[in-house]
C-alpha cells in the first residue's frame, strides 16, 4: 500500500487494521454460474443481461420507492437453491469511481432487495441488501432500511454521503469495504428472533455502514490512527443507534 503521506508500506492485514489505499476508478468483470446474484462496490453496467424481465421491472419500481422492493424474491431465491447448479456462465460488470478498494459477494441464495433515497445534495443512492433465506425475518424487515437511516444520520454530523450505492450483505461477521459491508442477522429455525438478535443486527449495520465515512471516505490509515476510524465511527454509530430508537439498548 502507498499513501501521499508515507510512500509505500508494506505493512501486512492483520485483521483489526485495514490497508489505506490511494483512490481510483474500477472496472469490474465478475464471470460465475448463471444461477449466482451478485452484489459488489459501484453500480452494474449489464442489468439488462444478468437480470431477468421481472426482476427488471422491480430494479426500475425500486429507483422511486420509499419501502424495500425485492429484487430476487424469497420464493425466487428458494427456488434457485434448490434446482440443480447451472452449467452455463454469467458475467457481472461493475464500474466504481473514486474509491479506495473494491469489493464483492456472489450466492445462489440471495435474496436482494433495494430502496432510493436521496442525499443532501439530492443525489440518489440505492441502498440495498443481499441475504439468504435464513436472515429473511430480520433482514427483509430492517436491514436496507437501516442502511437508508445510516447515510441520512452520518450525513447531518458529518458531511453528505457520496456514493451512488450502500450495501447490506448477511454474513457471519461485520466487516466493511466502500460502499458494501457485510453484518449478521440470522433467525432461529423456527423464523422467530428476540429483541437482542433484531438489535445486534442493527448495531452492525449502522457501525458497518458507517465506515462508509471513517474510514472510506475521509481515507484514514487504520493501522496508524485507530482512534480515527474505529472512535469517531462508534461515537457516530451510538449517534444512528439513538435517532433509530431513542429507547434503543
Amino acid at each position: 500500500r502507498s499513501s501521499d503521506l508515507e510512500g509505500w508500506q508494506s505493512d501486512q492485514f492483520t485483521g483489526t487494521g485495514e490497508f489505506a489505499l490511494n483512490f481510483g476508478n474500477y472496472n469490474v468483470k465478475i464471470t460465475l454460474p448463471s444461477d449466482f446474484v451478485v452484489g459488489a462496490t459501484g453500480v452494474c453496467q449489464n442489468y439488462l443481461t444478468t437480470l431477468s424481465a421481472a426482476q427488471r421491472l422491480r430494479w426500475q419500481k425500486a429507483q422511486s420507492a420509499s419501502e424495500p422492493v425485492e429484487i430476487v424474491t424469497l420464493e425466487e431465491a428458494k427456488a434457485n437453491e434448490a434446482k440443480e447448479k447451472a452449467k452455463t456462465m454469467k458475467t457481472w460488470v461493475y464500474k466504481a469511481e473514486n474509491v479506495r478498494d473494491f469489493a464483492w459477494t456472489a450466492s445462489r441464495k440471495f435474496i436482494w432487495d433495494a430502496m432510493a433515497v436521496n442525499n443532501e445534495e439530492g443525489k440518489k443512492v440505492m441502498c440495498m441488501s443481499y441475504y439468504a433465506k435464513e436472515a429473511y425475518p430480520i433482514y427483509r424487515r430492517y436491514s436496507t432500511k437501516a442502511v437508508a437511516h445510516t447515510l441520512k444520520t452520518y450525513s447531518k454530523y458529518s458531511i453528505p454521503y457520496p456514493y451512488p450505492t450502500a450495501i447490506s450483505v448477511e454474513a457471519q461477521n461485520g466487516m466493511e469495504y466502500p460502499m458494501i459491508c457485510f453484518n449478521p442477522g440470522r433467525a432461529e429455525e423456527d423464523g422467530t428472533y428476540s429483541e437482542g438478535a433484531k438489535n445486534a443486527a442493527l448495531t452492525v449495520i449502522f457501525h458497518e455502514v458507517g465506515h462508509n465515512y471513517f474510514p472510506m471516505i475521509i481515507n484514514s490509515d487504520e493501522r496508524q490512527w485507530a482512534w480515527f476510524d474505529e472512535g469517531i465511527n462508534t461515537f457516530m454509530q451510538y449517534l444512528a443507534e439513538q435517532e433509530w430508537d431513542n429507547n434503543y439498548d
